[in-house]
């Protein structure tokens, strides 16, 4: 079982494109900007991004890329009420990124992260409940539980 770290600082997001989101992401999320080569990581992201968007619509993307260097899954979020250029399918702003770091031999845990925040997100009451909550701590404990993770 590979170890999950969420790291739910609610980062507020200046950046409005999504090259510029994620390495922002990952700067301000305290456990990728820890990765030994976070750079590498925003680069497999972006070059995944420009093979096929993450931007899932209603407001949502889900970037995620391999980090070959970490041993734990990464997940970090970031709150944009500007709104980033995604190349969304619905072709509107994404106001919720998650950003997934992905290490070797995880692919089980990655994919069952993965399917359960798209199917958290597809509530409305969930993806407005993330924009509006200013606690960090609410926000972290409420997605925790709802991915069943420990804490």
């Amino acid at each position: 079982m590979v170890d999950v770290v969420f790291d739910c600082n609610l980062c507020e997001l200046e950046a409005t494109d999504k090259s510029d989101a994620i390495k922002e992401l990952t700067l301000k999320s305290k456990s990728l900007k820890m990765l030994s080569n976070p750079k590498k990581f925003q680069e497999n992201v972006i070059k995944r991004e420009k093979s096929t968007s993450t931007g899932l619509g209603k407001g949502v993307a889900i970037a995620h890329g391999d980090c070959s260097e970490n041993e734990k899954l990464i997940v970090a979020l970031g709150i944009s009420h500007k709104g980033i250029e995604f190349n969304s399918i619905d072709q509107k702003p994404v106001h919720i990124l998650f950003l997934v770091a992905n290490p070797p031999n995880s692919q089980k845990e990655y994919l069952h992260i993965l399917s359960t925040i798209v199917g958290l997100l597809r509530h409305e009451t969930f993806r407005r409940s993330i924009i509006t909550t200013h606690d960090p701590i609410l926000m972290n404990t409420r997605l925790r539980n709802s991915l069943n993770l420990s804490n």
